[in-house]
């Protein structure tokens, strides 16, 4: 036998076993008045932890899709002995396909804002510890990183290139709307003029994403105008959201970890959070990837677990200040007052 096909055989059963052992399932969710709603739903993967003490990882997702199976960064967790809860939100296609296509979707209103994001990742979070009977700790992914700020019942959070305002992670489609704004403010159909001229922005990047996304998971092409409308209210929804770090519980403790090739706009906005944590006086420790870009766990997965595991079992203490990580195992921390090194 080759060593080919050995190194093969050894890749192709690994695979296996951890597919094996990753569960899916429709979780129903319930409306702002805590009744069941048949159109609300959330496609959710877990793997079941070990018999171990670590918390539960609610993994958070991005605008696009959630974490799926064959993503790396899960697996880097699960060989951790961590269990994972990889949640989509109602809006993403996942959640949407599950609802089938003659089910209009519980987002199909104009005021679907952050709140009923996070509200979402609570009942997920809340689900996650009534089965595995232990702590959850939410690692955001980018979009999910904004519904995160304003979590409550969560001891510590994780955020990964977290989306801090519309203005930081588009700077020309914030302009765009704020000028808008200024051009219609005493018009009386005002609203309805931004609302048009915004969507039309949105619908030329939504529309072929969503036809990427029914083409590559095969779902059913009588979807395409409830994905769609999926997408679009995520982007609604970052219109009016600003980061505010003192919505933040002082009992929770803040993590950020970010990319060293962040899109300039974004990476300012994330530090300039940071630093107003700082000011709040909330418990806020910061990583700093070297070599990744705006998708950290797609392109350091190892590096980022690791970065998790250090902060799960409490083998960084530095706050006020920022981790310099350089590799899998290579840091040095800056302190608040010299994050100009790390961040000029």
């Amino acid at each position: 036998m080759t060593k080919k096909l050995l190194l093969f055989i050894l890749i192709t059963c690994t695979l296996s076993l951890h597919a094996a052992s990753t569960k899916k399932i429709v979780l129903n969710l319930p409306s702002a008045n805590g009744e069941l709603e048949g159109n609300r739903q959330s496609y959710v993967e877990y793997v079941a932890p070990e018999d171990n003490k670590l918390p539960i990882l609610l993994l958070g997702p991005g605008v696009n899709r959630g974490l799926l199976e064959m993503d790396g960064f899960i697996s880097s967790l699960t060989r951790r002995g961590y269990g994972v809860v990889a949640m989509h939100f109602s809006t993403l296609p996942h959640s949407v396909a599950a609802l089938g296509k003659e089910t209009r979707p519980y987002f199909d209103k104009e005021d679907f804002e952050m709140e009923d994001y996070a509200f979402e990742m609570e009942v997920i979070g809340n689900w996650a510890r009534d089965k595995f009977k232990r702590d959850v700790v939410p690692v955001t992914l980018s979009f999910s990183g904004a519904p995160s700020s304003l979590l409550k019942g969560f001891n510590t959070i994780i955020d990964i290139a977290p989306m801090t305002s519309l203005s930081d992670a588009r700077p020309t489609l914030g302009f765009y709307l704020q000028s808008l704004r200024t051009a219609n403010m005493f018009n009386p159909f005002g609203r309805a003029v931004i609302r048009a001229a915004m969507d039309q922005t949105y619908y030329g990047v939504w529309r072929p994403k969503t036809e990427e996304m029914i083409g590559g998971f095969g779902f059913d092409q009588d979807l395409y105008d409830n994905i769609l409308e999926g997408y679009m209210t995520s982007s609604r929804s970052l219109e009016s959201f600003d980061w505010d770090p003192k919505e933040t519980p002082k009992t929770t403790k803040r993590v950020l970890i970010l990319a060293e090739e962040e899109s300039e706009s974004l990476l300012e906005g994330q530090v300039d959070v940071l630093k107003d944590f700082f000011r709040a006086k909330r418990s806020t420790s910061c990583f700093f990837i070297r070599g990744a870009g705006h998708a950290i766990s797609f392109h350091k997965p190892v590096t980022t677990a690791n970065v998790i595991d250090l902060v799960i079992k409490n083998k960084v203490k530095n706050e006020n200040g920022c981790y310099d990580v350089k590799g899998q195992r290579e840091m040095e921390f800056v302190p608040q007052n010299d994050l100009d090194i790390i961040f000029p």
